[in-house]
């Protein structure tokens, strides 16, 4: 009898390592189990770097690729049936937390980041020039190089990037802070997980890798959040569902590690 050859998929993510929408598919990845080559591209050459389109997160799959994290969501249940990102019951909380990930969190994420003339300035500014050296250390080449130095006037400048921070909740970094805080601790007063739910599904995994990062890259607030014992237990409960082999923070730009 022959034997049988199974081929495993080939999968590509391309990303910067400190995109929150790239994150969020590192932690789909990681939830699924399935292994994936990863390319930090530059912001300089996307358009020449990219299999298609010119914003990252793009996920390649056996050459076939897709560009928005929660159309890639829906196309690896499609791809990889197993451990769901979505429940069968098509619970509308899970879809409709997902979509403030997106328009908010996302937003307040920005604006921690984002150097404005206010009394952030001073956090805003280590928090940019960190999220900096996290590019310059992670995107191959030297491709950052100098502009490491001057990120945070990038991050002033980039028209996305300032729609975005625009976008966020609240008037100030605290009151943006306080709106998440608020949101995620309702979502999670009666389940282990988001959506008041006792399995993990897109919604968690879309949180915590903001989260996440925010803490282990060393972000100044990055660890305000955790301070809740609640969200605190239950990011320690989503990270014991991913793959360990499958991290969201790489090495050479990990300050500190969750749950050490």
């Amino acid at each position: 009898m022959e034997s049988m050859e199974f081929n495993t998929p080939k999968v590509v993510l391309y990303t910067f390592a400190t995109s929150p929408y790239g994150l969020k598919v590192q932690a789909f990845l990681a939830f699924k189990k399935i292994a994936y080559e990863i390319v930090y591209v530059s912001p300089f050459n996307m358009r020449e770097t990219l299999p298609m389109g010119h914003t990252v997160p793009v996920l390649t799959i056996d050459g076939e690729s897709k560009n928005d994290s929660q159309e890639i969501a829906h196309w690896l249940d499609e791809r990889f049936p197993q451990r769901p990102l979505y429940p069968v019951d098509g619970d509308p909380c899970i879809n409709e937390l997902d979509d403030w990930v997106q328009h908010c969190m996302i937003p307040a994420n920005f604006r921690f980041a984002r150097p404005t003339l206010s009394l952030a300035l001073p956090v805003q500014l280590i928090n940019a020039w960190r999220l900096g050296c996290a590019m310059n250390r992670t995107v191959p080449d030297n491709a950052i190089g100098a502009w490491r130095f001057v990120w945070p006037l990038v991050l002033r400048w980039a028209p996305f990037v300032r729609r975005e921070a625009e976008n966020a909740p609240g008037n100030s970094i605290m009151a943006a802070a306080r709106h998440v805080g608020a949101r995620l601790s309702k979502e999670l007063e009666r389940g282990p997980f988001m959506c008041n739910r006792s399995e993990v599904s897109v919604a968690d995994l879309s949180v915590y890798a903001l989260l996440a990062f925010g803490y282990e890259a060393g972000l100044t607030g990055g660890d305000g959040l955790f301070r809740r014992s609640r969200i605190r237990e239950w990011a320690l409960r989503v990270q014991g569902e991913l793959d360990p082999s499958l991290p969201l923070v790489p090495s050479q730009i990990q300050a500190r590690k969750l749950g050490s």
